[in-house]
């Protein structure tokens, strides 16, 4: 009878302390734990690609977290200028609100900006990137016209198609 009185009481608590930012925390923290590790033991994929992946992975987690708190926390600052009798159900909504906007806007947004700067430095990834080659250049300028005024056409080099790959399947890092 005390066990079933103590799962009672615990349950009322949790109940009526239930914050939405809480409970989305826990779920990137333990996003933010298992994806990485389960990337890593991925014995099908590259290291490389395993090990950018997993970073990148725990990175926006830990981008996640503290912008779930900020605005989860934040969005019902906005019920005090509402009616005394709406506060305390406008505070719920809007933490749950403040959450859904972390999750569609804010946290999308802080990971394309800092993501690829975190990974580079992370993994002293500061190279320069690749001057274009001659025979690009030569791909990329106007077509030749004949005398008739009629464009010259070339039969594609079959070297320019050995270099694509059919992608089909999933892939944990992408391409």
């Amino acid at each position: 009878m005390a066990k079933e009185h103590l799962l009672k009481q615990l349950c009322i608590s949790l109940g009526k302390n239930n914050k939405p930012t809480y409970a989305v925390m826990a779920i990137a923290a333990v996003k933010g734990i298992c994806r990485p590790a389960f990337t890593i033991m991925d014995k099908t994929e590259d290291p490389e690609t395993k090990k950018y992946t997993a970073l990148r992975e725990g990175l926006t987690e830990v981008i996640a977290i503290p912008t779930y708190y900020v605005l989860g926390e934040a969005a019902p600052k906005l019920a005090a200028k509402m009616p005394k009798e709406l506060q305390t159900m406008a505070k719920k909504n809007l933490m749950f609100l403040g959450v859904c906007i972390a999750a569609v806007f804010a946290i999308p947004a802080l990971c394309s900006i800092a993501i690829k700067p975190l990974t580079d430095k992370i993994q002293n990834n500061h190279k320069k990137p690749k001057s274009l080659d001659v025979n690009t250049l030569s791909l990329m300028s106007a077509p030749q016209v004949t005398s008739t005024g009629n464009p010259v056409i070339k039969p594609a080099k079959l070297s320019t198609f050995s270099s694509a790959k059919i992608m089909t399947g999933m892939k944990v890092g992408g391409v």
